[in-house]
């Protein structure tokens, strides 16, 4: 009866199994298969070969010359910068970009994630109510507290430094801000709707934020 390796699996005959050698080396070639760096011209012909990724494969793309891993619900590349849309949310009611934009980006290195987001509102822009949220591109692991994301806001005629921090110090998916809600606060509060320095955002502000996490 066939036998496996105690660390990755991999099959092996018996002296007791049949004489078949071709059939022995495909079952351990198949076994070893999946668990090489892969190799692709591109994202489409990895994904067209590899329908059934399963977490930790690795594949290496000629275009754009990257390695990627599969964190077991999506190809990330390791060390370049990806492309994501951030999730907006508001503590009471939903807003909504319109003709603004909010995009980010980020890189994952080992188990580190660096990350940065951009929203820049339009005039069509729906700014809901309460308290805003920002997805984070990746979920976060045991952070050992709350790490300080930083980055700044504009509203018309002024602008602030704010101060981000995840939601949880374990499996965030997201972070809020913070910074100065008047014109006269000593400390800071909770940044949403109401903008910064008692001022609502406008068209043509701008949140930036950008920050450094672990991954789960």
């Amino acid at each position: 009866m066939t036998s496996y390796t105690p660390l990755n699996a991999l099959p092996y005959p018996q002296p007791t199994d049949p004489a078949n050698l071709p059939l022995h080396l495909q079952s351990l070639a198949e076994g070893i298969d999946g668990r090489t760096i892969l190799r692709y011209a591109t994202a489409a012909d990895r994904d067209a070969a590899v329908t059934t990724p399963a977490a930790g494969m690795v594949a290496w793309l000629t275009t754009p010359g990257t390695l990627s891993y599969y964190t077991g619900s999506a190809w990330i590349a390791l060390g370049a910068w990806n492309t994501y849309t951030p999730a907006w949310t508001a503590t009471t009611t939903a807003p909504a970009i319109g003709n603004g934009t909010l995009t980010g980006k980020y890189a994952v290195v080992g188990k580190v994630c660096h990350f940065t987001t951009l929203v820049t509102f339009g005039s069509t822009t729906a700014y809901g109510s309460g308290y805003y949220g920002f997805g984070l591109p990746v979920t976060a692991g045991a952070l050992g507290g709350l790490p300080q994301f930083h980055g700044m806001a504009t509203v018309p005629g002024n602008r602030a430094v704010l101060t981000a921090q995840p939601v949880a110090s374990t499996g965030a998916t997201s972070y809020t801000l913070w910074g100065p809600t008047s014109a006269s606060a000593s400390g800071i509060g909770q940044i949403g709707s109401g903008g910064v320095f008692g001022t609502a955002f406008a068209s043509g502000n701008v949140i930036r934020i950008g920050g450094t996490y672990e991954v789960a």
